[in-house]
């Protein structure tokens, strides 16, 4: 396989990383193994954060509370027990609609935007391999102990030599 990004011949299929530029290889390795289509991303996986959820949750219950509140002041002229009981919707549905925008100011300032938590599924190809190192790809060496030891081919040159020889060139 070859980076696409930066087009370095990659020496194992299984990389994840371009070796050059550090492109992530994961997506291109499902593509050419799934013939160029992506699997759709599970409905759990598409779940909203809090901050998102509250701050929703928030604006709805603000509109719904204070379009009651308006709809209720169109009966502050009604006769009898009506506008009694239309003030007093109107002045609840105020104050909880003044509560559902506290609640979304809340969200939006003080909540911290983290990052949906996923189940933890690794989605790669990779998903089949176990989980240890892979074999060695080299052929061990069996016979170690007849090899020379190349450091005893040459003599090491000791630290005071050379000052001796300096000192005998005077």
């Amino acid at each position: 396989m070859f980076c696409p990004k930066c087009s370095q011949a990659q020496t194992s299929d299984e990389m994840r990383y371009c070796s050059r530029c550090g492109f992530p290889l994961e997506t291109v390795a499902l593509l050419l193994n799934n013939d160029g289509v992506l699997q759709p991303v599970p409905a759990e996986d598409c779940r909203r954060s809090l901050r998102s959820r509250v701050a929703t949750e928030s604006f709805v219950l603000t509109a719904f509370s204070w379009a009651v509140a308006i709809a209720c002041t169109f009966w502050f002229n009604a006769s009898g027990i009506f506008e009694g009981i239309a003030k007093i919707g109107a002045f609840t549905f105020f104050m909880l609609g003044f509560i559902g925008l506290f609640r979304f100011l809340y969200a939006f300032l003080f909540l911290k935007i983290d990052p949906v938590e996923k189940p933890k599924r690794q989605r790669s190809i990779t998903e089949a391999r176990p989980a240890h190192l892979p074999p060695p790809q080299t052929v061990p060496i069996s016979d170690w102990t007849l090899r020379p030891n190349t450091r005893e081919m040459a003599p090491q040159p000791s630290v005071i030599e050379n000052t001796t020889r300096l000192l005998e060139e005077e």
